[in-house]
């Protein structure tokens, strides 16, 4: 138990099932959240049973006919169980067949007003774990660590530790390449650029140059790797030093953090300074003392596993 917030293991709990206390928010204000985002998919699920379907976000019509079942949720379950020790059971999830983009796999979205999150995904992974270069499970656990982590408002890291539950390495090592929406924008123009150039050397102007072209296509990859590599390093010794300190899971304690917490951890000299830094930041936020109680100095004979883990729902 923990004297500067009573009831932490209700707090173990929330997090367990997805809920993450934001960076400073008090007991208060993270139970006030918790409650309306579970009040919005109770009102959700409630229409959903008398009318056996609903529109949300604006014209996406969901039924309980395209529910994905319990047992694929679970697939992704396991994973983020496996990595960050927390399982999502109160966001639904649906097959979706109509209005999608030829090359769309799924997603979760959000109501920027009301608290509801929801899964779509195609409707080919009804009868498949896979389609095109899309793993169900990975899509699944890729979005439920987004839905997670979204309370630190912290996007520097986000996709790297999504992108830790793809069984791909190539996907795990670059998929924090694209972290904002402008990442794409300049890695595809001056590309499209280098093509127009080449396009027109070849058919209408022969003495157009077309090397100064290369660097600028070139530029923006390259400070997309660099970045990442930088992102990756900073992780890296974090965890390094965690597993130093004797922490069994560092990448769940890392997931809870903020970029500059993951840098301070990284630059921790000893396991003294570890826990001194550790026990000043859970006395001070909710979400340090959930993360030491859980991961860092757990109750004797316990495990992370056995920190309650009631339906957030009921």
């Amino acid at each position: 138990m923990s004297p500067e917030f009573p009831g932490l293991d209700r707090y173990c709990a929330l997090d367990a099932a997805g809920f993450l206390p934001g960076a400073g928010e008090a007991p208060a204000e993270f139970l006030s959240r918790v409650e309306a985002i579970l009040d919005a998919h109770r009102e959700f699920e409630a229409e959903l049973a008398e009318k056996g379907e609903v529109t949300v976000f604006d014209g996406i019509r969901v039924r309980t006919a395209d529910r994905i079942p319990a047992e694929i949720i679970a697939e992704a379950e396991e994973v983020t169980g496996k990595l960050y020790d927390f399982r999502v059971r109160h966001v639904p999830g649906f097959f979706l067949s109509r209005d999608v983009g030829l090359l769309w796999g799924g997603c979760l979205i959000a109501d920027t007003e009301l608290p509801l999150s929801i899964f779509l995904i195609r409707g080919a992974f009804r009868t498949r774990e896979r389609w095109l270069f899309y793993n169900r499970r990975e899509l699944l656990a890729h979005e439920l660590c987004h839905s997670m982590r979204q309370s630190l408002h912290e996007i520097t890291l986000e996709e790297h530790f999504a992108y830790q539950t793809s069984p791909s390495r190539l996907r795990r090592y670059l998929g924090n390449c694209f972290i904002r929406e402008r990442d794409a924008i300049w890695f595809i123009v001056p590309a499209l650029l280098l093509l127009c150039a080449q396009t027109a050397q070849t058919f209408w102007l022969p003495r157009l140059p077309v090397w100064p072209f290369w660097p600028v296509a070139l530029a923006y990859p390259a400070f997309l790797l660099l970045r990442n590599m930088r992102s990756r390093r900073l992780v890296g010794r974090a965890a390094r030093k965690l597993a130093g300190f004797g922490v069994a899971r560092p990448g769940a304690v890392l997931f809870r953090c903020t970029r500059e917490e993951i840098r301070t951890l990284g630059n921790l000299a000893s396991r003294g300074d570890f826990e001194e830094f550790v026990d000043r930041r859970a006395g001070e936020e909710l979400r340090w003392a959930i993360i030491r109680r859980r991961f860092i100095q757990p109750e004797p004979g316990e495990s992370t596993d056995e920190t309650c883990r009631p339906d957030p729902l009921s």
